[in-house]
This record gives C-alpha cells, structure tokens and sequence, in this order.
C-alpha cells in the first residue's frame, strides 16, 4: 500500500488568536506555536526511563486527595454522573446530560485490553470536585501504528475553579499513561492552546424543521440493527475501509463488540448484508440528551459510517431516518472524512460563529508531532 503523503495545509487558527505565553502549556511535551510544525511525525521524547517517571502522585492542595474511580462499582457511577451532571459545561453553554448507561458505556473496561482505562477524581471529604478520563486506543497516522490514551471529560466544580486544578488533573492523568508504558495522548478542545493538528466543524439538522419531516419516514436501505453474529464482519469493513485516511482509528474485535453493540439510549447501529450474508454497509449513532435554550431533546451524534453498496449521502440520509425512527429531535454530523459535503447537499447547518455552541473541535497530541491535517482526512472520532 502506498504510503500516506505528508502536506503541508493551512493553520487552524488565525495568528491573532494565539496568547503571548501558555505558563502550562509551554511547560509540556507539545509542539509551541512559535515553530512551525516539521513535515515528519513522530514522538517529541522517546528517552522515557524508569527512573524519570514519577512515582507519586502530584500534590494537592489542602484537605484535597486523589481517588481512582471503579466504574463498575454502582456508586461510584452514581457518584461521577451527579457530578458530571452538575458541573459539566458552563450554564450558558448547551448543556449535555449523558446518562449514566451512556458513561457507563464510556467508561467500562474492554475485554482483553492490554492497557486499563483511568479514572481519576480529586475528592474532599469524598465530594467529587475534580474528574479526567483516560481510555487507550489504537491509531494509524500516516501509516504508523500507535497506541494512545484519548482523554476527556475533563471536569471542575465551579466553586474550585481558581486552584490550577485542570492543569494538575492533566499532569496527573500524563504520569498515570507513562505508567502504563503510552507515552502519547490525545485530546480534543474548543480552545486554542499550542498546538493542535487538525479541527473539525459541526453540522447538525433538528428534524421539525428538516426536509425529513416532508419524506416519508421509511429507510431506502435493507439496514438492520447490529447483532454480536456482525461483530467480525463489522471489524473487517472498518479496517479495510479506514485505511484510506491518513489519521484513522483500529479496532479489535473486543472493541468493535464494546463500542457498537447497540444499547438502548446509549449507542445504536445498524448494517446491511449482501445476499451471501456479507456485511456491506455499517452506520452508528450515539445519543445525548441535551438542553439548549431551556428546551430538552435528544441528540444523535453521527460515529462510524461506511458505505459500500450505496453512496454515502444515501447512507447518512437513512442514518436520520433511523435516528428520527428511534426518537432522535436532531442529527449532528461532523467535518471529517466526507461528511462536510454531504451535509452541505443535505441542507444541515452549522451555528460555528456562536462561540457558545458546539462548533468546532480542535485535535490535539500530547508528546506527539503531527503534520496539520484536515478533517476530511481523518476518521476518527473521539467522545
């Protein structure tokens, strides 16, 4: 297979934007934004040695301790979702109530995964005040294969937000990778800090106002819901049909089974066989429940999509059906792969100049140079 070619395309952000100085950022195993990214890839600092690799955990202000989230504990889950619940997103953003099947969809081990996923909390008298995420995955960049933790969730209560304590939930949740031997992470941001490799836009269609409440409500496309009978198949179409993308992710078996398996208000997908009983198509959503201008709804995310025995504009046209079918009140789409086209042709909208909206993403890697890279060449989405 030829070998993904390296190109230079232009910034994702305007240099007004950039600040004179990041205290934190510029202390961290990230490409600065006063040099210009180089035309390879590859990690920034491979010379990791035991001895370098801190032990302990970083200090915490008085009164304060870290405590590792088991997920599979109920209260624990109970625990995280009140908080994630009250604390998540600022009140004048969207505010999005993920529910506690969809984090524990999110945050449950995967079978067989040589690396465990991290939860961790900063607690005062057992009260959440502080929460970060970490979950490994398996990436192709440019034809070089690495493992990586995608980390999210990042969360501060409101009242301890003027203690630095994001910058040490990130610090911590860095250590706690090393320690398990990735020395790479990655993430995603609607803020500019240095520097990130690529963004994406959302697009998004709110079906009482679409041209889908005029069509008749029924998909074109033999899909069914996804069983466990699809899971081998379902990982074949991905690998063979990803690897076009120069960013993509790759998924096991196990994380095919863990990630797509539909569950009722958390993740849904369906596929289509050939008349041998091959599986030809696949399309997935996630849903959200949401609540923006005082209004409560439920909001499909487009995931994993690929489609070869029809267009995909037409499998993403019954991706919304299926999704409306299901109780979905609208369809977010994002820029990578083709989608940004395809949104464009079926009329979605994008509300990217509202700076309080759910515009765009920034992507970046910790410890990890990567060429600037449009969306349109990744398939990779990270929750």
């Amino acid at each position: 297979m030829e070998d993904k070619k390296i190109e230079k395309v232009h910034h994702f952000y305007n240099q007004t934007e950039i600040k004179k100085e990041y205290k934190f950022w510029d202390t961290q195993l990230v490409p600065p934004f006063n040099e210009e990214i180089p035309l390879k890839l590859g990690p920034i600092k491979t010379d990791f040695k035991e001895e370098d690799l801190k032990k302990e955990p970083y200090e915490l202000p008085e009164n304060m301790e870290w405590v590792d989230i088991d997920i599979t504990k109920e209260e624990e889950l109970d625990k995280v979702y009140e908080f994630l619940h009250s604390n998540y997103l600022e009140p004048t953003e969207y505010k999005e109530q993920y529910n506690k099947e969809f984090l524990r969809w999110q945050f449950s081990p995967i079978k067989n995964n040589k690396h465990k996923n991290i939860l961790i909390s900063i607690q005062i008298n057992k009260e959440i005040i502080g929460f970060f995420s970490g979950l490994p995955m398996k990436l192709s960049v440019y034809d070089k294969e690495i493992i990586v933790y995608n980390i999210s969730f990042l969360c501060i209560d409101k009242d301890y937000r003027n203690h630095n304590l994001a910058e040490i939930l990130f610090k911590e949740m860095f250590r706690r990778t090393y320690m398990e031997n990735v020395y790479q992470n990655i993430f995603v941001s609607k803020r500019l800090i240095p520097k990130p490799f690529a963004e994406s836009t959302y697009y998004y269609v709110i079906f009482d106002n679409s041209q889908l409440s005029k069509m008749k409500e029924e998909t074109t496309a033999k899909l069914r819901p996804m069983e466990k009978k699809d899971i081998k198949g379902v990982t074949k179409l991905l690998y063979e049909n990803q690897k076009k993308y120069k960013i993509h992710s790759i998924f096991s078996e196990e994380e095919v089974e863990h990630w797509f398996i539909p569950i009722k208000n958390v993740i849904y997908s369906f596929v289509k066989e050939d008349n041998n009983g091959k599986i030809t198509d696949f399309t997935s959503f996630y849903k959200i429940d949401a609540i923006e201008d005082n209004k409560e709804g439920n909001w499909s995310y487009i995931y994993f999509n690929i489609a070869t025995s029809m267009s995909p504009k037409e499998l993403i046209k019954n991706a919304m059906i299926l999704s409306k079918q299901n109780g979905m009140d609208c369809y977010i789409c994002n820029t990578i792969m083709d989608y940004e086209k395809i949104c464009k042709e079926l009329n979605f909208h994008s509300n990217i100049e509202d700076e309080n909206s759910y515009g765009s993403l920034k992507y970046y890697f910790n410890n990890f140079i990567c060429p600037e890279t449009e969306a349109s060449d990744m398939s990779l989405i990270l929750i």
